[in-house]
């Protein structure tokens, strides 16, 4: 009788809310990858090993922490079938839109979740996220996955919507991939064949603002923006991504980014159904004095896209300039 095989899974724990324990002054993080491990009694799932990568509330995370994550799965993705990253619930979106990109072509799951309640809380949804996360891991779907609430998405789409429900995050313009039922993952889409060889994309430019619209906001802002040196700026519009036209019209800022070579990309405040800037007069005119469509792409897949597009475009020495901190990673 042959041997069964046990996967083996690398957790990478960075903190949040899930590994976090009173303190002085409220919730920080205190316990861990280990710790979670045993409190969640994971044992004989898989061959489970924790690193503790971090130990920050999500609030602090930034992007050379993601960069820290993407270098950590790269340098140990032949080492193990799958990863699941302990994250805390408030940026964990932007850090899996950020991973989706830099983790690019990636043929094994990485998988973040976290928790709305500590894992020593009364009640907390930490064991079954982690468990879901785990599940998912070890299913051998490539791809960074979001695991939270009994619901798998894609990383590259979804939004935390809830500051309090259990089931706080939702896929954004995307089908739901998969859903917890017992002890195994119910997939509803199919895995995406990859496009190339795996490929670390590690070079991040943080000249990246967003700017969210609000009526009669004064067209000065946005100049303000590219004054200080940003060299690409989202602009969270109303509606399908509509900008003002009439009064306190925002095209004269747009002529002015264009003027010093800054991008303006177009989106919008709603949760659903991306922009469509070339619907209205007020997006078409947008286009016309030279903001991008950002479509049905989220605001935090763009933050990270724009990153990774100006540190590639410029090099390392150049990024070096801008962002020491994030020449390479």
């Amino acid at each position: 009788m042959s041997e069964k095989i046990v996967k083996k899974i690398c957790l990478l724990a960075t903190g949040g809310t899930i590994a976090s324990v009173p303190g002085a002054d409220g919730l920080r993080p205190g316990l861990s990858g280990a710790d979670l491990l045993a409190r969640a009694g994971l044992s004989g799932l898989a061959e489970l090993t924790a690193v503790e990568l971090l130990a920050l509330d999500s609030t602090n995370v930034a992007p050379e922490h993601w960069g820290k994550m993407a270098r950590a799965v790269a340098e140990r993705r032949e080492e193990y079938a799958g990863f699941v990253i302990t994250h805390g619930t408030d940026t964990m979106v932007y850090t899996a839109a950020a991973l989706s990109q830099m983790l690019e072509n990636i043929d094994l799951p990485v998988v973040l979740t976290g928790s709305q309640l500590p894992i020593e809380a009364p009640g907390t949804d930490a064991v079954q996220n982690l468990r879901a996360a785990v599940f998912a891991a070890l299913s051998g779907r490539p791809g960074v996955l979001v695991a939270f609430g009994g619901k798998i998405m894609a990383g590259t789409a979804c939004r935390k919507l809830y500051t309090e429900n259990l089931v706080a995050f939702h896929p954004v313009n995307v089908p739901l991939l998969g859903e917890l039922r017992g002890s195994n993952i119910h997939w509803w889409q199919e895995p995406v064949a990859s496009k190339g060889p795996f490929r670390l994309r590690g070079r991040l430019d943080t000249r990246v603002a967003v700017l969210k619209l609000t009526p009669g906001m004064d067209e000065k802002i946005l100049r303000a923006l590219v004054d200080a040196g940003y060299r690409s700026i989202i602009v969270e519009g109303f509606g399908a991504g509509g900008v003002p036209t009439a009064e306190h019209s925002l095209l004269p800022a747009l002529d002015y980014a264009r003027e010093k070579n800054v991008r303006i990309i177009g989106t919008t405040q709603c949760t659903y159904d991306g922009a469509h800037l070339d619907r209205y007069e007020n997006g078409v005119l947008a286009l016309q004095h030279g903001m991008i469509s950002g479509g049905e792409k989220t605001t935090e897949y763009l933050y990270a896209e724009e990153m990774l597009r100006l540190g590639e475009e410029l090099g390392d020495e150049a990024v070096q300039q801008a962002c020491p901190s994030l020449a390479s990673v």
